[in-house]
């Protein structure tokens, strides 16, 4: 039998990203993403971290280059796995915060951002947006937000899941 390998000497790759779920009064921020399939182009703002950045500050970063917004986020709401998908992408990680609004702030996107579009929805209106992993993200970050918990998920849903096995 061989050695098992050293993943603390040498780790395998994986992806670290930073989503926010900007909420206010009942209705949150999902943004429109001009690199990703029409089927998953709605989801929540954020992006990946850069290496040895934390994921908290990678969303603060994050919501500045993208959306031109400084701000600082609050309780963490959802860790999400994604498995890798060969071809695709590695396994990633997915650090959800919550960032409460005081006012329902005009939102927009920074030119050569990634981001095509955002706006303010109910969680009926993401229903029409948003499909599969990234509406189970939201609904579970909704949940996690209303239950007061931190929600563990697998590609958006509470884990384990009947559709992990």
């Amino acid at each position: 039998m061989a050695d098992a390998a050293d993943y603390f000497q040498n780790p395998p790759p994986r992806r670290t990203a930073a989503l926010a779920l900007l909420e206010h009064d009942g209705q949150y921020v999902i943004i429109s993403r001009s690199y990703w399939t029409e089927v998953s182009r709605w989801g929540l703002p954020g992006g990946s971290a850069a290496p040895n950045e934390h994921p908290r500050r990678a969303m603060s970063r994050l919501l500045a280059e993208k959306l031109g917004l400084r701000l600082t986020p609050q309780a963490l709401i959802a860790v999400d796995y994604s498995p890798p998908v060969p071809g695709h992408c590695t396994e990633g990680l997915n650090f959800v915060y919550h960032v409460p609004l005081p006012t329902r702030a005009e939102i927009s996107v920074v030119d050569n951002s990634g981001y095509t579009e955002a706006r303010w929805v109910t969680a009926e209106e993401a229903e029409d947006l948003a499909v599969d992993h990234e509406l189970w993200r939201i609904n579970e970050c909704l949940a996690a937000l209303r239950g007061g918990f931190t929600a563990d998920l697998l590609k958006g849903l509470p884990f384990p899941s009947p559709h992990s096995r």
